[in-house]
């Protein structure tokens, strides 16, 4: 839990302060309504495999009371079905479904949810490689595997599986080829960031 969620917040200092982490960055962290989703998330995934009953029972509680409380306070939902690799950032908050299963170093923005597809014909949760970009309001719909180094663009709706080194564009969700395919670091994270939305 600890390892993931440091990991959590590397990332997070290294997109939102530029890698810097003083006394001033670590009040606006503390303060960060999604950091505290992420943080009940880890905190639940650690307390699901104690495997003394009672304790685990006793933790559990806290977790289902924290949980529900940060989802009505932030609007975020992160389901402790789901199965999240270290470096998760989440843009602001309000609207958020994550159910599903999530690579290293993704960013997920406002209003974005992974679902599972309401006709039964992709029954099932997404799945994102590492280094995913999910723009404002995206839908990742049913059973799909998003691949690697993936910008989801913003209100784009994505029902079918996306190639590694992709770019998908709304309306129509155009899945096209990056051009290039650079680690996401800040500036790489703003210009796609930029292109997306």
């Amino acid at each position: 839990m600890f390892r993931t969620f440091k990991a959590d917040l590397s990332q997070y200092f290294a997109y939102s302060t530029n890698g810097r982490v003083g006394m001033r960055e670590a009040v606006y962290a503390i303060l960060e309504p999604s950091l505290w989703a992420v943080a009940i998330f880890r905190f639940g995934k650690r307390v699901q495999h104690i495997s003394f009953p009672p304790i685990r029972k006793c933790l559990m509680v806290l977790y289902v009371f924290a949980y529900k409380f940060c989802e009505l306070a932030t609007g975020i939902r992160i389901s402790i079905d789901s199965e999240i690799g270290p470096g998760l950032v989440i843009h602001n908050f309000g609207g958020i479904i994550v159910h599903g299963t999530i690579g290293r170093n993704c960013f997920v923005n406002q209003g974005s949810q992974m679902i599972s597809r309401g006709d039964g014909a992709g029954a099932g949760w997404p799945t994102l490689g590492d280094n995913v970009y999910v723009g404002a309001g995206a839908k990742i719909v049913g059973n799909i595997r998003i691949g690697n180094n993936v910008r989801i663009g913003a209100n784009a709706v994505v029902r079918r599986d996306v190639p590694d080194n992709s770019i998908v564009l709304p309306p129509q969700s155009t899945v096209k080829p990056l051009r290039t395919t650079p680690p996401l670091s800040r500036s790489a994270h703003a210009s796609r960031q930029a292109a997306c939305d």
